[in-house]
């Protein structure tokens, strides 16, 4: 850790543009020791102009939302969660709204049903809202109990896949660097998230083999391709990608994480088909679909629920209904049950005007490393960072507001 001389945390115009500065920690205050949580004792600063790569792209469309307006901006809902903001959208976010499913098997524990059935397949596909964290926490829980059945490869959507072609000292750093114990916040747009990071931490831990699978989004597309058309083009090149995997490793057992409709495992009324069911078709394997986004909100715990009506027979083998969202301090209660602690961050480091994201790295890890947690705040704030034990160093990223003499929205 460099030392620079202490410098006032109260941002002049200037300070915005620095690329990198240290800043004394407020003491004692900034530890934890009960909750078994210690910050290093020197925090780093920067400006989001100073950054660059996957994590630049999202500090920018951070800086496209007004601070005390968040909601007025119509692409805010997933930055905001990706920022570790889900409390300030659940309100409005229909992927957080309660959908009154029945329950399925109320006394099955969710997890031992899923893994009864994956003995009976190689091939479990589980999806996630995009918005909604508490499914990536899941998703990293299925995979422990996975992997003791075998369960040796997870494809992750949202892994960057670079085209064949692309020279090794270019593709994405888990390609390149496959023993590192993290993700790296350019190994995807959405890993860049905590609880995406943590489920890759958790992955690589238990073993298992990282598959990216990705469409090339110009690959088969005419000039002026509808949406229904890039669509098919993208499930099509996704399946073919797994299928081929699966050719390549004979005898793998497959845990693929989707996004949203992805996990279909039926033909839509109008015969068109999404990943799964192009999959189980290209590989003769029928996988266990798991949906964790069309029931929420039945219950104090998780439980499987009944195949809701406007879902096709067949859409899925399991659904899985999360209790409703409940956030503390700013942040989602799932993962405190999950084994983190929240901390309140250092006073030096909250902010006096708009967006401020805090990360909180292991000591060990280089500033690329997606954090244990990142969660973007704002003056006045108490949102506390949620961390497992630890020893830990702060990063600190201002991030201005793009319009600020834009007339705000009221909504």
């Amino acid at each position: 850790m460099l030392t620079v001389r202490r410098i006032a945390v109260i941002r002049p115009a200037f300070a915005l543009a620095m690329t990198a500065a240290l800043v004394a920690s407020a003491g004692a205050a900034a530890n934890d020791p009960d909750k078994g949580i210690v910050f290093d004792s020197a925090y780093e600063t920067r400006s989001a102009e100073s950054l660059s790569g996957l994590l630049a792209m999202k500090l920018a469309n951070l800086a496209e939302i007004d601070p005390d307006h968040p909601l007025a901006s119509n692409r805010a809902t997933q930055t905001l969660s990706m920022f570790g903001r889900e409390d300030l959208i659940a309100s409005s976010s229909k992927n957080f709204a309660a959908t009154h499913c029945a329950a399925l098997m109320p006394m099955a524990d969710v997890l031992d049903e899923i893994a009864r059935r994956a003995r009976q397949t190689s091939i479990v596909i589980v999806n996630e809202s995009h918005e909604r964290s508490e499914g990536r926490g899941f998703t990293a829980m299925l995979a422990a109990r996975l992997r003791p059945l075998g369960y040796d490869a997870l494809a992750l959507e949202a892994l960057q896949n670079d085209p064949p072609t692309t020279p090794k000292q270019y593709r994405a750093p888990f390609v390149r660097q496959p023993n590192l114990p993290y993700f790296d916040d350019d190994d995807g747009f959405y890993l860049g998230e905590a609880a995406f990071g943590r489920m890759g931490r958790r992955a690589k831990a238990l073993g298992y083999r990282l598959v990216s699978y990705e469409a090339n989004p110009n690959d088969g597309l005419p000039s002026g391709a509808t949406l229904a058309q890039r669509t098919a083009v993208r499930e099509e090149e996704q399946a073919a990608n797994l299928a081929a995997f699966l050719k390549e490793h004979p005898g793998t057992k497959l845990l693929v994480h989707v996004g949203y409709q992805h996990v279909l495992e039926v033909p839509r009324a109008d015969g068109s088909k999404w990943m799964a069911a192009l999959l189980k078709q290209k590989t003769g394997i029928d996988p266990l679909t798991i949906s964790q986004t069309d029931c929420r909100g039945g219950g104090e715990a998780d439980r499987l629920a009944v195949l809701p009506a406007d879902q096709p027979p067949g859409s899925f083998d399991l659904v899985v209904d999360h209790p409703p969202a409940r956030f503390e301090r700013g942040r989602p209660v799932w993962r405190e049950k999950a084994g983190d602690r929240p901390v309140s961050v250092p006073a030096a480091l909250r902010p006096s005007v708009g967006w401020r994201v805090i990360e909180a790295r292991p000591l060990d890890e280089p500033a690329t490393s997606v954090p244990m947690d990142r969660v973007a705040i704002r003056p006045k704030e108490d949102v506390a960072l949620m961390l497992p034990p630890g020893r830990y160093r702060l990063r600190a990223i201002d991030v201005t507001w793009s319009n600020p003499k834009a007339v705000r929205s009221t909504r």
